[in-house]
């Protein structure tokens, strides 16, 4: 789930970087924020992307820092989407990626044991 996940993350913060290059006046309600906001956030995005990608090579390897790391990044995930929801910067689809984290981080707690070798 994690790897689905951050390919996504991928294409979305590669995208949000791209929209900053395009001209202000062509990006209608965005135009005033594409040259600063817009290429921050897909940076952003890129490196939360990168980061649960390492975080879930060190899962596969049985790591128990990277469970917590993985926890936390998903933590601060859904805080960021609850506060863009909240604000009404993103509208309800921001739902999917809160249930997407929270179900992969309740399969990830509830077999912990796993990282024992148990």
């Amino acid at each position: 789930m994690t790897l689905l996940g951050a390919f996504v993350l991928t294409l979305l913060g590669g995208g949000l970087l791209a929209l900053g290059s395009v001209a202000p006046e062509q990006l209608g309600a965005l135009g005033a924020h594409s040259t600063t906001v817009v290429p921050l956030l897909g940076g952003a995005l890129l490196i939360a992307a990168g980061l649960s990608i390492t975080c879930t090579i060190g899962i596969l390897r049985r790591r128990k820092p990277a469970m917590y790391g993985l926890l936390l990044l998903g933590a601060v995930t859904t805080f960021g989407c609850v506060l863009a929801l909240v604000y009404q910067a993103l509208g309800p689809q921001v739902i999917v990626p809160v249930l997407w984290i929270g179900v992969g981080s309740a399969l990830l707690w509830q077999h912990r044991a796993w990282f024992d070798g148990e």
